[in-house]
Order: structure tokens, then sequence, then C-alpha cells
């Protein structure tokens, strides 16, 4: 008896899987695959470490104190691991714009424009708008995900150990790495370093010009605007009471002295006289001042942030749509 097989029909043997993705952003998405997979891999790995390290803080947290002074407990807890993997979460947090500025965004355009891919594609009824739309798409959902969960763990890490840090929450350290800012932050880079690669064709200054745009930008510019826009509150005290004490939570501005028509002297005026006592009579000096930002302003002043930062990123991204439509390829 012989043996009879059966072989698949035509329709049965050319059928594929279905795709998730079809067309142009198919295509994006086999070029970038492993930079995207990448992301997306190590943004998961991260916010795993971050879980774990969270839990064993809190725990630390919980059953540390064994009777201990506030401040000699604060003293303690910057010796331990817990709080060097905790620093180590805000340097990732830090980098996290950076890392998605120079890897993502700028060889994102640049290397189609150096290698000459765009002008395959655009040969294959394929509009430079519907090219760079994509990609840029594609890219923007990626960092999307990536920079949302990273942010959001982190978060709910600081909110637990803020408390016992010294560190000043209005510094980049805090400021940048919680909340709405690392999202908002890599967004613009991410606009920024495919406007970099679009404007100078090459990935590799592309990528040199979105590094050195983040040192410059965080070294020089950051710290003296951060906190320009907004309008820090004020406590006095009679100059015989002394400074005023920071509220539980807020972070120091500035200080001064105040004399009686209201005119502010420097915090150290008359410190370094023999007699201060009679050199603030002799200024007229009657009060202390002090300066500082609440912990429940944090919030406003981060979205607000946050959304001049996305503006910029829209800027950013709408000057560069302009610049690829009307230059030659």
């Amino acid at each position: 008896m012989s043996a009879t097989v059966e072989t698949p029909s035509k329709n049965e043997a050319g059928k594929q899987p279905p795709r998730v993705l079809r067309g142009m952003a198919w295509l994006v998405w086999r070029q970038h695959r492993t930079a995207f997979l990448a992301c997306l891999a190590l943004a998961a790995a991260a916010c795993l470490n971050m879980l774990w390290e969270r839990a064993s803080t809190m725990d630390y947290l919980a059953g540390g104190r064994a009777g201990m002074p506030d401040g000699d407990f604060r003293m303690a807890f910057q010796g331990t691991s817990y709080a060097s993997a905790f620093q180590d979460g805000a340097w990732v947090m830090s980098m996290l714009p950076v890392v998605v500025g120079v890897f993502l965004g700028a060889p994102l355009i640049a290397g189609d424009l150096e290698r000459g891919t765009l002008k395959l594609v655009t040969t294959q009824s394929m509009t430079r708008r519907r090219w760079l739309g994509t990609k840029t798409g594609m890219a923007v959902l990626v960092t999307l995900v990536c920079s949302v969960a990273l942010s959001a763990v982190f978060t709910w890490w600081w909110d637990g150990v803020h408390a016992v840090t010294f560190s000043d929450w209005t510094g980049g350290s805090d400021f940048d790495t919680t909340g709405p800012m690392p999202v908002a932050w890599s967004l613009l880079y991410l606009a920024v370093g495919i406007a970099f690669g679009v404007f100078v064709r090459r990935v590799l200054p592309a990528m040199m010009l979105t590094l050195g745009l983040f040192f410059a930008m965080g070294m020089v510019v950051w710290d003296k605007i951060r906190l320009l826009p907004f309008t820090p509150r004020v406590i006095t005290n009679p100059v015989e009471q002394g400074q005023p004490p920071v509220p539980e939570g807020g972070a120091r501005f500035d200080n001064w002295t105040v004399d009686a028509h209201g005119g502010l002297h420097g915090f150290g005026a008359c410190s370094n006289e023999r007699t201060p006592a009679a050199c603030r009579a002799n200024k007229g000096i009657v009060a202390e001042r002090l300066e500082y930002f609440g912990h429940d302003q944090m919030g406003a002043m981060q979205w607000t942030w946050a959304a001049i930062l996305l503006a910029a990123a829209l800027a950013v991204a709408g000057l560069t749509l302009w610049w690829v439509r009307r230059r030659p390829l």
C-alpha cells in the first residue's frame, strides 16, 4: 500500500502570520529594531532593579531606626548600601535624556542621510513627510514607554526615601529625575538629536553635538534658570529670635536681613563686626528673612517646566520637518 502525501494548497503554502506593523511602520521597525529593543530591554531591567532596591530600602527604613534620633539616623543611612543604590538610580535617571538623544535621536535620520537611504525611500511613492513622521513617531513611542515607566518607578522610590536624605529637592538630582521631568527632557533631547542629524547629515557629529548640548545645558544654563519662573515663600523672624528654620520638606532659596523700612541686607551683614548688635542697630536691621520653596510646590513647578520643555521639543520638531521638506537630498 503506497502512502499518499498531502501537498498544501497554494493559498496555505503562501500564508504568512499576520503582521502587527505594515508598510512604512514595519520598515522603520526592521531598520531600527536593535536600538528600539535595546531601549525597551534596558528600561525594563532598570525598572525591575529599582523596584527590588526600593523594597529593600523600605524594609530597612521600617526596622532600622532602633530609637535613634532623626538626625543620627539620617547620617547613618548615608553610609549604607541602600543610599548608594539610590544615588545610582538617580544617576541612571539623570543620564536617560542624553542616552535617548545621543543613541536614539541622533542616528535616526542622520543614518539615512549619510547612507543615501532616504533617496531610495522617496523614490518608492513615499513622501518625505510620511518618512520623517513614521520614523519620529516610533522613536517617540519607544521613548515615552521607557521614560514614563522609569520615571514612575524612580519617583515612587524617591517618595519613600527623600525624607532621610540631605539632598535639596530643587537641585537637579531630585527635581530633574522625578515626576514628569525625565519624560519631558527625554522627548526634548530626542527632538534635538533628530534635528542635529538632519542639519549635519552625519551620525557621529550629530551624536557629539547632542552630547555637547546636554553638558552645556546642565553645567552652564539649567542651574541658573531652574527656579526663575517661580516665587519662593517668605518667613520673617524678629532679629532677636535668629534665622527662621526651613519648614519640614522645604528647600532653602535665600536668606536676608531686613531693616525697619523693609530694605533687604545680606544675610551676613554685621556678622563680622566686633559688636554685631550695635551694627544691626546702626543699620536699622530688625528681622531675619527666609525665602524657601515648600514641598507642596514641587509638583506644580515640575509640570510647569515639563510643559515648557515639551513646547520646545515641538518647536524643534517643527523646524526639523520644515528643513527636511525644503532642503535637497
